[in-house]
């Protein structure tokens, strides 16, 4: 069966996805940027379809021993749609925090935007505010 490379960033989580993507029945996608894309850009780079497939496929030999070019590769560039938090994100948020207990207005933060953009973070996430709005921690 043919493949299209997989790569995904983000430490841990990321070589473990790819280890599982590279063994699922269909083709897997290709998902990479963040800081090395931004590098990128600010050097002037050209950004070419085959500059991402390059890397891509260089990636996936290193990461998952795939060393077979792929059969099929389609490139596509979405700019911007892997949140990642600016810079001073935990100190806004702790003087929203704050801000919020101090006025004690009866809202929660909950969800990607707070403390963590993946889905077991976002699941705490609900989970603590599920807590700190009842009260009690749920019986398991």
């Amino acid at each position: 069966m043919s493949r299209t490379v997989v790569v995904l960033g983000g430490g841990i989580s990321g070589l473990a996805a790819s280890y599982h993507l590279s063994r699922a029945p269909y083709p897997p996608k290709v998902m990479m940027g963040g800081s090395w894309l931004q590098t990128l850009e600010a050097s002037g780079c050209a950004l070419s379809q085959e500059l991402f497939q390059q890397q891509a496929q260089e990636a996936a030999a290193t990461q998952l021993g795939l060393k077979e070019p792929p059969s099929y590769c389609l490139v596509h560039l979405h700019k911007n749609c892997i949140p990642q938090y600016t810079l001073g994100h935990w100190q806004k948020l702790e003087s929203a925090r704050q801000f919020l207990a101090a006025q004690r207005l009866p809202l929660t933060l909950a969800g990607a935007s707070y403390e963590g953009v993946a889905v077991n973070d976002c699941i705490e996430s609900g989970r603590q505010a599920a807590v700190s709005v009842l009260g009690t921690e749920p019986h398991s």
